[in-house]
């Protein structure tokens, strides 16, 4: 068997090492055969793409794929076409190629990855699930050669990337339905057809937003190949008095130029910018770095590089700062780094001169970008990312440092915050119940649009029913009391339906206590401590009637009897129902005679009596174990406790004491004294036979 086991173990490994290489061998033919084919038209299209001017390659590779007669060629085309489509933020047509790449019989897998991707970023989730599936089955490895792969070897980027796809999918799915509280709302005064995006606080009133759009009306109206639309200016609009924002406003130059600006920071005061500028000159793109700007009256000065240690062929951008700007924070996809384009801290050392970079670490960055952060003024970092379990594109997620100074694990915003398009630079006010993001997301009015949000106060209450836990009947005129941990007290009293309900206050914990009269006290506990939504606390509270009070009887009898007299009956049904409710409780009985007769006559007498007792408490139901019987006959003669006629307190009535007495009357007085059983309490932790209990049953 282990043989067998070792021998099929073998050959599974050999028939993927061969599928792997002639999976290889057929994609390079094909890649080779591709590169043997291409017309000049294509090879410009190829150019283009590789410089990623996504929106210009598009365009040649629709006008080569009319010219291309190979079969082959045209696969290639169509699939590349829809790479362009989705690198330059067109889904949709995207979703489109892929397809029609899919049925042409694109040869590589991936086919299927980047199709998935597509149809997650459109909230498709089942359907792109199914893809990512088929991506996994298809792509020629598994998941242990994956992860044996080297960390930057895109076989195993892409695995990875497909199995995160198929978690992504699974938590959207569950995300979708259950929205956060927060509320998102469309700013159509600010945005326009084209994009808007990365909005900044322009003040610490914020009353200002300095935003990124390719609106016209810039600098410029050249277009940028890499997204089809005019190159990226800022712009600027002010809140008024009737909380209505203000026509967006261009920034004059220099601060806005031919190339790129966007992703700004402006400090607390209003008089210091920090953006992200992509030069270009000659119609090349210079790369991007992270400026600063300060504001001369109503002008903003030429913007001059940050001077940060890194080198100078580097790309940052997306700058975000601590209140006292000594801490900047960007995103960049400098070496070293866990994936894409990470995010990085610098800390200022000097007035113009910056540390060298801080990876944020590895549970903050991962395999993909993460990118427009925002560090709020309690630590928290906001910002959007590929790389995490997502609902599709970018994703915004939080985070704060651990006790050890560590950033933890992100945690991602969920909706409406994020859907399945990208959602991005999510900027909050200090007291963290209104910001603004951007997000491609279905209804918007242009490519990328910009969003108010709000946190609604967390609204709690409380309401319950009040009934008698024995009868199940509603206790009405009950009172409640809600003790608060931070001191509050609320009364309030149970309706005619025996209902009650009260307000509650977040991030509070309380005891709610019933009292009634005749029944005990009851309490319960609630706490809104890490509750997240809107929640009412329904609690139904049973309390129980007060137990009955157990009276011990004195039980008399007459001469020479031990049959119950119909007074001592009724004490026993008194004691009976005392026992039944207090089943803990065992009660002694101990039963007497008086002194005529003999001693071994009234010892069978005493005997009889007791066991009249304890049949009659048995006959009500009362658990055997809470009954102990004792008899002494004439032995323990009765004592006075309290004075009656000629008997004082402390007088015990034996033979010769009852002898002296003159009056026949009280004479038998005396002896019916001595005639009794008394009862007392033994003990009160008894525990009752659960067998038994089933028998009463």
């Amino acid at each position: 068997m282990f043989i067998l086991a070792k021998i099929s173990k073998i050959m599974k490994i050999k028939r993927n090492i061969i599928l792997v290489i002639l999976s290889s061998f057929f994609l390079f033919f094909h890649a080779d055969l591709y590169a043997q084919k291409k017309s000049r038209k294509v090879i410009k299209a190829d150019n283009a793409f590789e410089l990623e001017e996504y929106a210009k390659a598009a365009e040649l590779y629709q006008k080569a794929y009319s010219k291309v007669k190979d079969k082959a060629l045209k696969v290639e085309i169509i699939f590349r076409q829809a790479e362009c489509y989705r690198l330059s933020g067109n889904i949709k047509r995207s979703e489109t190629y892929y397809k029609r790449a899919i049925r042409a019989k694109y040869p590589n897998a991936k086919i299927y990855l980047r199709y998935a991707d597509v149809l997650m970023m459109q909230g498709d989730y089942k359907n792109a699930s199914t893809q990512y599936k088929e991506y996994l089955q298809k792509c020629g490895i598994t998941k242990r050669e994956a992860d044996q792969l080297a960390i930057d070897d895109i076989r195993r980027e892409d695995y990875l990337h497909g199995e995160m796809g198929l978690r992504s999918c699974n938590f959207a799915l569950k995300w979708k339905d259950v929205p956060t509280r927060y509320k998102v709302y469309s700013m159509p005064l600010l945005n326009s057809r084209n994009s808007d995006y990365s909005p900044a606080f322009g003040n610490s009133n914020y009353t200002e937003l300095y935003f990124t759009s390719s609106r016209k009306g810039g600098v410029t109206d050249k277009i940028d190949n890499r997204t089809g639309e005019i190159f990226t200016d800022i712009y600027h609009s002010k809140l008024n008095k009737k909380g209505v924002w203000s026509k967006p406003i261009h920034v004059a130059e220099p601060l806005n130029s031919e190339g790129n600006e966007g992703s700004v920071y402006v400090n607390q005061s209003g008089n210091t910018m920090y953006l992200t500028k992509c030069k270009v000159e000659k119609k090349k793109n210079l790369g991007c770095g992270i400026y600063v700007s300060k504001r001369e009256g109503k002008q903003w000065s030429e913007p001059k590089l940050l001077q940060i240690k890194i080198d100078s062929n580097i790309t940052i951008g997306h700058p975000t700062l601590s209140k006292d700007e000594k801490i900047l924070i960007f995103s960049s996809d400098m070496p070293n780094g866990y994936g894409g384009k990470d995010l990085w801290m610098v800390k200022k050392e000097k007035r113009n001169i910056w540390s060298k970079p801080e990876n944020l670490g590895p549970l903050v960055n991962s395999r993909g970008d993460e990118m427009f952060p925002f560090l709020h003024s309690d630590g928290t970092i906001y910002f959007a990312s590929t790389g995490h379990v997502g609902m599709g594109g970018l994703d915004i997620y939080k985070t704060n440092k651990d006790e050890n100074g560590a950033y933890i694990l992100p945690i991602n915003l969920k909706t409406p915050i994020n859907s399945p398009g990208d959602d991005f630079c999510m900027i909050i006010e200090e007291n963290g119940e209104r910001g603004y993001l951007t997000s491609n997301r279905e209804g918007g009015k242009g490519r990328d649009d910009i969003y108010q949000f709000e946190l609604p106060p967390l609204v709690f209450s409380v309401k319950g029913i009040i009934t008698d836990s024995k009868t199940g009947s509603i206790l009405s005129e009950a009172n409640v009391k809600i003790i608060g941990s931070d001191g509050s007290v609320i009364n309030v009293v149970s309706d005619n339906t025996g209902s009650f309900e009260s307000p509650l206050k977040p991030l509070t914990s309380y005891e709610i206590i019933v009292n009634k009269s005749g029944y005990i006290k009851q309490s319960v506990n609630e706490t809104t401590f890490g509750v997240e939504q809107n929640k009412v606390f329904e609690i139904d509270i049973l309390v129980d009637p007060e137990k009955k009070k157990i009276i011990l009887p004195r039980i008399e009898y007459d001469f020479a009897k031990s049959d119950l007299r119909i007074k001592s009956t009724l004490d026993l049904d008194v004691l009976a129902e005392g026992l039944l409710d207090n089943t803990n409780v065992v009660v002694e009985l101990v039963s007497h005679t008086d002194e005529l007769g003999s001693i071994s006559s009234n010892l069978e007498l005493a005997k009889k009596r007791g066991d009249a007792c304890v049949d009659y408490l048995l006959s009500k139901g009362v658990d055997p174990g809470q009954i102990k019987s004792r008899y002494v006959g004439e032995n323990e003669p009765h004592v006075i406790d309290i004075k009656v006629g000629i008997f004082n307190v402390g007088d015990v009535l034996t033979k010769s004491y009852i002898n002296s007495i003159k009056s026949k009357e009280d004479k038998e007085k005396a002896h019916q004294y001595n005639r009794r059983t008394i009862f007392s309490i033994l003990r009160d932790d008894y525990v009752p036979n659960k067998n038994d209990e089933l028998k009463k049953k």
